[in-house]
């Protein structure tokens, strides 16, 4: 074999396992643990409304930390430790964090009704998911504008309209690792 050859192969090779190590980016638990949460969490607003605070108080930065320990455990046995990138979706997931949280007084002071905190929370969380999408993992961007859908559809639906959203985003979420393709926008570019 020429050595042209060899190094071309090669090169094809690192190319090959770069690509797919890129590819590769969220671990399907990260997907299936939201999955298993929002859920719960929506289903909650229709079944035991009282409960949801408290579910969403200790299930967000809970999920959160989980989602953190998997997705560095995965990117050590990728070999592929990146601090920055991390540190980006860390800020990213926090601002969501921080936005529901400082929208918090405006139920607390009337300013809107508490029966509509969750929508302009679900609002929250589906600019947060599909700015993810546009910046970090692309299927993230098509599950925040089914949320978007999600959310327009709470307006009309009489009942068990936050369970029926739950079972849907969550079937995307949990669907999302079957199906491939999650590429990350840096792999994208």
């Amino acid at each position: 074999m020429e050595p042209m050859t060899q190094l071309e192969n090669d090169l094809g090779y690192v190319r090959e396992v770069v690509q797919r190590s890129e590819r590769d980016r969220s671990p399907a638990a990260v997907y299936l643990l939201w999955a298993a949460i929002v859920l719960v969490g929506f289903s909650l607003v229709d079944f035991a409304p009282t409960r949801v605070g408290f579910f969403w108080m200790v299930a967000g930065p809970l999920g959160g930390l989980i989602s953190w320990v998997l997705g560095w455990r995965d990117s050590v046995r990728r070999g592929q430790m990146r601090r920055e990138e991390g540190i980006l979706w860390g800020l990213h997931w926090a601002g969501m964090m921080a936005a529901i949280l400082l929208a918090v007084p405006l139920a607390v002071t009337g300013v809107i009704p508490w029966k509509g905190f969750g929508n302009i929370t679900l609002l929250l969380v589906t600019l947060t998911y599909f700015l993810a999408g546009v910046h970090l993992e692309r299927p993230l961007a098509w599950i925040g504008a089914l949320m978007a859908v999600g959310y327009v559809a709470l307006f009309f639906i009489p009942a068990h309209g936050w369970t029926l959203v739950g079972v849907m985003v969550a079937g995307a979420l949990a669907a999302t690792p079957l199906v491939g393709g999650r590429e990350s926008v840096a792999s994208a570019k």
